[in-house]
């Protein structure tokens, strides 16, 4: 379906002065920076030095982290047969956070990679729930595995590492200190001052010496790359094992979600009990005080104490009032009603949407796939939210954009990861696209809104975040705003 509908005047919900938008949710937030570390430059760069420092702090850390593992180990296996045994190996798996912080600071210090810590731990209630979140807690456990693994990485990368550097330094300078090394009779009774790599093979003449400083010079370029591989694996260690999950963070962020969801919830009640209260039940107050007017005027004239024709042209006017004022209080009734649940709705999204473009104050142009038209294409709950976006949307692009036309377009599209096994995810979504022809550079605000900002784009945000969607906003100057919604087709964990 594609619409095109004309500019008409029409009031509209008040937006934000700029975009907002959220940083994506799913992925652990770590952030790797890392110097380039070329053949013949990676000897003389930074990254080599502080790799090589962090290899060599770890085999004292790793080493006590390592007596940690097994302490933890042999104390839950040890002990756990006793019910306090259990709650200090509880306490011990938890106090493994603290190794992941101090991995945490020395790979943000030395590596270049920056992980978040996984989030605080939540002591359960009573003795039973606090030693079972105690013994469950994953992020200790991740902690404790990286303790072992890194030790066993860390001690194989220091000594390769540490054996390439010192010997070519070693080889490199060997025509210097050969000479000062103890003499060493061959089989045929020469003697000679040198190292000896074979059997009666020694680097004692110049041939042999030069051949010694080349090695050494290969081994100091190839000590840098060998030593990155090592340290490479450690990296990952810290980013998967030590920073928040990707399940930990969608449960803290629909938290977080479901929450600001409650807050908006409530305003909204409260806001249309604000309308109701100071609007449609003073008007109809008004219309009851006008009909009990016009009812004494009415009864004054039909038992003839004065003036009738006076009596009923006032009673006619109060009446009129009181018509005039029922039809406004019902003309703020449909307004509040359009807000709560918009009536076109029940005649598809297409529709809805078709009719908005025509209310719009700026030529709107809407496209909706065919595959959507369909009423069962989109849970209600889902059709009901890709409403209020689109509106959100074009009236912050009329009111903001300042350009000539929106452009709306709604198609089914793939889900943005693939589902995970036995997962309730939804497979199927559809993408809400709305740009503008305006002037862009939209302030794209990346951090979460305000508690109990519900009306804008803060408020969207935070909706379509709580059915596992996404919103991305691009809007570079000069060229316009684009802003893309994806939305599951049915709410997370409905079938």
């Amino acid at each position: 379906m594609s619409t095109t509908m004309a500019p008409t005047p029409q009031a509209s919900t008040p937006g934000p002065q700029a975009l907002e938008t959220t940083a994506p949710t799913g992925t652990p937030p770590a952030t790797v920076r890392r110097e380039p570390l070329g053949f013949f430059s990676g000897p003389f760069r930074r990254r080599a030095w502080s790799e090589l420092l962090f290899l060599v702090c770890t085999l004292v850390t790793g080493s006590v982290g390592l007596a940690y593992f097994f302490f933890t180990i042999g104390a839950g296996a040890g002990f756990g047969v006793t019910v306090v045994g259990l709650y200090v190996g509880g306490w011990l798996v938890v106090g493994a956070r603290m190794w992941g912080g101090l991995y945490r600071a020395e790979g943000r210090a030395l590596l270049g990679v920056d992980v978040p810590a996984p989030l605080p731990f939540r002591a359960g209630r009573g003795f039973w729930g606090r030693m079972g979140r105690q013994l469950g807690d994953a992020a200790g456990w991740r902690a404790l595995a990286f303790l072992f693994l890194s030790f066993v990485t860390n001690l194989v990368g220091a000594v390769f590492s540490l054996v390439f550097f010192f010997y070519s330094l070693g080889a490199i300078t060997y025509g210097i200190w050969y000479r000062f090394l103890p003499l060493q009779q061959a089989d045929d009774g020469t003697w000679h001052r040198g190292a000896q790599y074979a059997d009666q093979w020694f680097v004692d003449t110049p041939g042999r010496i030069w051949a010694q400083a080349g090695v050494g010079i290969l081994f100091f370029f190839l000590w840098p790359q060998v030593q990155r591989g090592f340290v490479h694996v450690t990296r990952l260690l810290i980013v998967n094992l030590l920073g928040p999950t990707r399940a930990s963070l969608r449960v803290a962020d629909l938290e977080r979600a479901r929450g600001r969801t409650v807050e908006d919830a409530d305003a909204r009640l409260r806001r249309i009990e604000r309308d109701l209260h100071d609007g449609t039940q003073a008007r109809l107050v008004a219309v009851a005080m006008q009909l009990g007017e016009a009812k004494e005027q009415l009864a004054g004239a039909s038992s003839g104490t004065g003036d009738e024709d006076a009596a009923v042209n006032d009673a006619l006017g109060l009446v009129t009032l009181a018509h005039d004022s029922t039809k406004e209080a019902l003309t703020e009734l449909r307004e509040i009603a359009r807000g709560i649940h918009p009536p076109v709705l029940d005649n598809g999204l297409a529709a809805a949407l078709g009719t908005l473009a025509a209310r719009s104050p700026v030529r709107t142009v809407v496209d909706v796939d065919p595959a959507l038209a369909d009423r069962e294409a989109l849970a209600p709950a889902i059709e009901a939210l890709a409403y209020y976006a689109v509106a959100e949307l074009v009236t912050n692009a009329a009111k903001h954009a300042h350009g000539s036309t929106v452009w709306v377009l709604v198609e089914p599209a793939a889900s943005p990861r693939p589902p995970a096994p036995g997962s309730t995810e939804p497979s199927t979504f559809v993408r809400i696209r709305v740009r503008d022809d305006g002037v862009g550079g939209a302030a794209v605000n990346l951090t979460d809104p305000r508690p109990g900002e519900g009306s804008g784009l803060a408020g969207l945000v935070e909706r379509v975040r709580a059915v596992d969607g996404t919103l991305d906003v691009t809007s570079p100057v000069g060229a316009g705003t684009r802003v893309d919604v994806l939305l599951p087709t049915v709410v997370p964990g409905e079938k």
